[in-house]
């Protein structure tokens, strides 16, 4: 039975440390302003235009590029969870901005992901598949964290209110009901994949991620057809990996903390359930606190040690953004703030800033040095949207922030 007061005095202990090292200077004084009044804005702009441009006639994104554009790559390569996950950046961009320029385009690529990616298991379950050629698999599969990531893409796009609508909700409840059928009704954990060869679920492949990306994408279904079993699963998968993880290193999960984010605002959490789940997003965030690169005269300030990864660090302020609304205390709320106005600052910093690429992000922050591995300089456009996705995210924050 996992514990409802785990690590909670070491908790503000490693607070009272990271007070005394991180930014010693108002946080405020460093957040970039664009001429629209809103900390990164132009760099939202740019990167969402990269995406518009990177989107086909087909609806499908061309999934990389290079900061040099003489340097080309084949499209075949892809996989159907990261399109989902560029269209769930692009439903927060309309969110938070309410610019729906793009919405069509959104749209568009929906229906692509739709018509692709989304088949019926036996006649029963919709999934999402994973095609073999794409992504280099052996067999064909459905991951139960590209059936949470769709969720997360695609529920937004029904309204219980209209009466027409942009997606079938029957659609959506049916990768709700594929989640609900691949979790381990005794742990709560949520298996990896189906296995379209042997026709069942593969219970034993490990996928660390896949659980809270299913989590996520339950909520965001409940928060469109309120029916207690998509929060009932969700929690369960999330009290498992707390649980799975007692008294080891956790790991971050920037999924895990926008699930429990939403269940903590519909005040969902019930009997220990909440003291658990806030302790486990604590438990996450500690960490990537202390490995921040927070002294000023840095190359990679704002960064973190070993890591000036656009993707990753993308994920980190995300799940920063999220982990901000899953705590009561004050004092870590102020250190989160602190922490995502720098990695906030390190992503602009590496964002291409002009050229027929401009907008992009590429793979590392080294990409502007001369004799770097050509990884380097490759955009993926799920670096892009997992950046995007921290900025629109530290937007709201600052909002609040400043009606203190």
């Amino acid at each position: 039975m996992l514990s409802a007061a785990v690590y909670v005095p070491l908790i503000f202990i490693i607070l009272v440390i990271i007070l005394a090292f991180i930014l010693n200077k108002d946080a405020r004084k460093l957040v970039h302003f664009s001429t629209k009044g809103m900390p990164y804005h132009d760099e939202i702009k740019t990167s969402v235009e990269y995406i518009i441009r990177n989107l086909l006639e087909s609806g499908r994104f061309k999934y990389r590029n290079n900061v040099d554009p003489t340097i080309e790559y084949e499209n075949e390569s892809y996989n159907s969870l990261r399109h989902a996950g560029v269209l769930h950046c692009l439903f927060l961009y309309e969110k938070y901005t309410n610019d729906l320029q793009y919405h069509d385009k959104r749209l568009l690529s929906s229906e692509y992901f739709i018509k692709r990616y989304i088949e019926k298991i036996e006649n029963f379950y919709n999934c999402v598949i994973s095609i073999p050629q794409e992504e280099g698999l052996n067999i064909k599969i459905a991951k139960s964290g590209a059936a949470g990531v769709a969720l997360s893409a695609l529920s937004n796009l029904y309204d219980k209110s209209s009466q027409s609508n942009e997606i079938d909700l029957e659609l959506l409840q049916s990768l709700g009901d594929f989640l609900l059928n691949m979790q381990n009704p005794d742990d709560g954990n949520i298996y990896a994949y189906y296995d379209f060869d042997k026709i069942e679920i593969n219970k034993s492949a490990q996928a660390i991620y896949y659980p809270a990306e299913a989590a996520a994408g339950l909520m965001n279904l409940y928060e469109i057809d309120p029916q207690t079993k998509w929060v009932d699963c969700a929690k369960k998968a999330l009290l498992y990996l707390a649980k799975s993880q007692e008294n080891k290193e956790i790991v971050f999960d920037h999924w895990a903390l926008y699930a429990i984010e939403k269940i903590f605002n519909h005040n969902l959490a019930i009997n220990d359930e909440y003291k658990i789940l806030q302790n486990y997003a604590e438990q996450m965030v500690i960490p990537i606190l202390t490995a921040q690169i927070t002294n000023p005269k840095h190359v990679y300030f704002g960064a973190f040690k070993d890591n000036v990864r656009s993707c990753s660090i993308g994920t980190i302020m995300e799940g920063l953004g999220s982990a901000y609304y899953c705590t009561n205390s004050d004092r870590l709320k102020k250190v989160i703030y602190k922490s995502m106005v720098i990695g906030c600052m390190f992503l602009s910093r590496t964002q291409v800033k002009t050229g027929i690429n401009a907008g992009g992000l590429p793979n590392s922050a080294n990409w502007v040095k001369p004799g770097v591995t050509p990884n380097a300089s490759v955009i993926r456009i799920d670096n892009v949207e997992h950046v995007v996705s921290a900025w629109l995210k530290f937007q709201q924050i600052h909002q609040s922030q400043s009606k203190i």
